[in-house]
């Protein structure tokens, strides 16, 4: 029942605890998930305030010493990795003996990280660029439409003409910026090829 607690509170990932989990709460093991999760000891605050409404005060002891054996777990140059690969912070939890490896780790994968973001915000202004262009071609063809209806009248053919050069024109625009956008996403695809060959771990 003690381990079920302890699972629960993994999962939920928070300190918010229930009456029956602070009662029954095995604190070196809740303390050794919160270490493997990478969570600061400022934790055990949070968890102490949520049993304080049910009378219950935290092993901090226990909890502290079961911390420390998580972060043993979660110190490595490999989760370090994966945490700057996913973009996440570090909080500064690793003890000294292990702090270096695991921002080792850290950077390799916060540069894949920053390469992998930058191609992607470039494909994106492509994607944008790309819809804007077809959204264009529609306007044009309706506004082209409007031009030789006969219910149009000699002011509103005039607006239309001016409006359909002026989309024309932005047409034109945005094609030259996709052409740019293009051989510059080409790039940052071949940068992200580098950097993930040379990363300690995909």
């Amino acid at each position: 029942m003690i381990l079920l607690a302890a699972l629960v509170l993994l999962a939920s990932g928070c300190a918010t605890m229930s009456e029956e989990e602070c009662l029954v709460a095995d604190w070196h093991a809740i303390g050794y998930e919160d270490g493997a999760a990478g969570l600061q000891v400022a934790q055990l605050g949070k968890r102490r305030e949520a049993c304080a409404d049910y009378g219950v005060r935290p092993d901090a002891t226990a909890y502290r010493a079961g911390r420390d054996e998580g972060l043993q777990l979660y110190c490595t140059e490999h989760r370090g990795f994966r945490l700057g690969r996913a973009g996440g912070g570090y909080n500064g939890v690793c003890p000294a003996d292990r702090e270096g490896l695991f921002l080792h780790g850290y950077e390799a994968g916060r540069e894949v990280y920053l390469v992998w973001s930058a191609m992607n915000q470039v494909s994106k202004a492509i994607n944008d660029r790309a819809q804007e262009r077809e959204h264009i071609l529609d306007d044009i063809t309706e506004m082209s439409a409007r031009l030789i209806s006969d219910e149009s009248t000699k002011e509103e053919r005039i607006t239309l003409l001016a409006d359909i050069a002026r989309l024309k024109g932005r047409h034109t625009e945005l094609g030259m910026e996709l052409d740019d956008l293009e051989h510059e996403l080409a790039m940052r695809e071949a940068d992200y090829q580098e950097v993930q060959a040379r990363a300690p771990y995909q």
